[in-house]
């Protein structure tokens, strides 16, 4: 047995597994071979104090503790506590189809993959953002959608070691007390 046996990420040809931090991030970025397929969005990351609770805004109502909807906050956006952008790079699966024994079984949401080192929390949101025609964000930066994170699962290697995230996520709706949804379609 060679001393590359344990050691499976060497670029040697006795590679135990593919490694995919480096394959998602070809698939993102690009490569020489390899045509960049990553989007461009921004990560809504909610602000948290010293004793690590989200940041409540001034527009929470203090009787029900919810945000003000019907009003625009110009602070949380609807969201009820202060937030911070930051720009990232993911791949979209659009296809909201999965297999399950035999049947096609539909869900509500859309999954995204990020590098193994991002940094996501339940309490985040993922926001897409408009794109010019080379894929880079328009400017100034528009706001198409955001979306609520479901659940957020590692996917690891054989020896543990964290490869990629896959979050699940639904879109989120803009909602009025006194309208309903906003921006709905009508027919």
């Amino acid at each position: 047995m060679t001393s590359n046996a344990f050691k499976p990420y060497r670029g040697t040809s006795s590679k135990i597994e593919l490694d995919l931090r480096e394959e998602l991030s070809r698939l993102l970025y690009g490569a020489e071979d390899e045509i960049a397929k990553g989007n461009v969005g921004l990560l809504r990351r909610m602000r948290r104090d010293e004793d690590g609770e989200l940041m409540r805004c001034p527009c929470r109502n203090k009787i029900t503790d919810e945000p003000d909807r019907d009003f625009f906050c110009r602070y949380c956006h609807g969201h009820g506590y202060f937030w911070d952008e930051y720009k990232i790079v993911y791949y979209r699966n659009d296809d909201a189809f999965r297999k399950s024994k035999g049947k096609v079984k539909e869900f509500e949401g859309v999954l995204f993959y990020f590098e193994w080192n991002a940094d996501i929390e339940p309490t985040d949101y993922i926001v897409e953002v408009a794109l010019d025609k080379e894929g880079r964000p328009l400017q100034p930066v528009q706001r198409i959608k955001v979306y609520d994170i479901l659940s957020s699962d590692t996917f690891n290697a054989d020896r543990g070691r964290v490869e990629f995230w896959q979050i699940r996520a639904k879109e989120r709706r803009e909602w009025s007390v006194w309208y309903g949804v906003k921006n709905r379609q009508h027919n």
